[in-house]
């Protein structure tokens, strides 16, 4: 029988689509910096833990190859727009320059992801740079300390941004987070999001 819609419709991409509708919200309608970075922790830990839940569903080639897909073009919102509409609204302070740390930062979370689609996806044990997911935990880092102790005033967010964006395409390996470290990160989010609820 024929299709009335293109796509897969599977339950493994859920949370990858509760993540990117968290982002979409967070970009349109963020009403304050700790709220907004309440949502980016939130679509991070989505973006964590999608591909374990993903696993856990059989699936077939076409729902696995669809998976890695809507992963990757989510990440690019997530991480990519949703952080900069962060950081022109609540950081940015030097004009022209600003927008060009923008555009440098979205080429390299696209570069990023465009290179490792084309080349077959991530390695199994390791990423080579850093994963775009980990500026969902930076940038609250940055921002919590931005709410509590006014860190900008010593460490502009045009640094974080740009070492994110180096290190997004650096090449070098980074050991991917164990189960463990999984958890250890969820908890600190819990913390993160404690603090931030504070601030609003």
């Amino acid at each position: 029988m024929k299709k009335i819609f293109l796509g897969v419709y599977h339950p493994s991409v859920l949370l990858t689509y509760l993540g990117l509708s968290l982002s979409l919200y967070g970009i349109f309608f963020g009403k304050s910096l700790a709220f907004s970075l309440i949502l980016l922790l939130l679509a991070g830990l989505c973006d964590t833990f999608d591909g374990m839940v993903a696993n856990s569903f059989e699936r077939n080639n076409l729902e696995k190859a669809f998976g890695v897909q809507i992963d990757s073009l989510a990440d690019m919102v997530s991480f990519g727009v949703f952080p900069v509409q962060i950081y022109l609204q609540y950081f940015a302070k030097l004009g022209i320059f600003s927008f060009a740390l923008s555009v440098v930062y979205l080429l390299s979370v696209v570069t990023r992801l465009a290179y490792f689609n084309a080349s077959g996806g991530e390695k199994r044990d390791y990423f080579i740079g850093l994963a775009v997911t980990y500026a969902s935990f930076f940038i609250p880092c940055y921002g919590l300390l931005s709410l509590y102790f006014s860190i900008e005033k010593i460490l502009p967010g045009e640094l974080l941004y740009a070492l994110l964006a180096f290190f997004f395409v650096f090449n070098c390996k980074m050991k991917k987070p164990s189960l463990k470290a999984r958890i250890g990160l969820l908890l600190l989010a819990v913390l993160f999001v404690i603090l931030l609820v504070r601030k609003l």
